[in-house]
């Protein structure tokens, strides 16, 4: 839009500037172990943005260029999920109840839970009635 300096380069009015997003994703400096796969790298305590509005999902993309696969990936997680509570029992770990949880809120554009539930599954006896949707 105008004429500007950025780290002692100048950069005339009209310029297109294209990120190296690849070599952002794979500074040594930035992210340890850069070209190993970690997906755990990218958990947070919740409150990052998958959709591109933080910079610690760069690699994956943002805005028009963003991942392709995200879509599909969303769908997949909700379907493991179901799949998940369907063939479980969960109950609460080391004998807490309903009681003992903390239902604070932590408030954001979407409300959620200040703490994590952690639950534990338990495959349910075949001595169980079949389970029929």
């Amino acid at each position: 839009m105008e004429d500007c300096q950025i780290q002692g380069y100048n950069i005339p009015k009209k310029t297109r500037v294209i990120v190296n997003a690849w070599a952002i994703s794979r500074d040594p400096s930035h992210w340890e172990a850069p070209d190993e796969f970690k997906p755990e790298r990218f958990m947070g305590d919740g409150a990052m943005d998958f959709k591109g509005n933080d910079f610690e999902f760069i690699p994956f993309g943002a805005g028009r260029r963003i991942c392709p696969g995200m879509g599909f990936a969303n769908a997949s997680l909700e379907l493991a999920l179901a799949t998940l509570v369907y063939h479980f029992d969960w109950e609460l770990p080391g004998g807490m109840t309903g009681e003992d949880l903390d239902m604070s809120e932590a408030f954001g554009v979407v409300l959620q839970r200040k703490q994590r539930l952690h639950l534990v599954a338990k495959p349910w006896s075949i001595g169980q009635e079949e389970r029929h949707l």
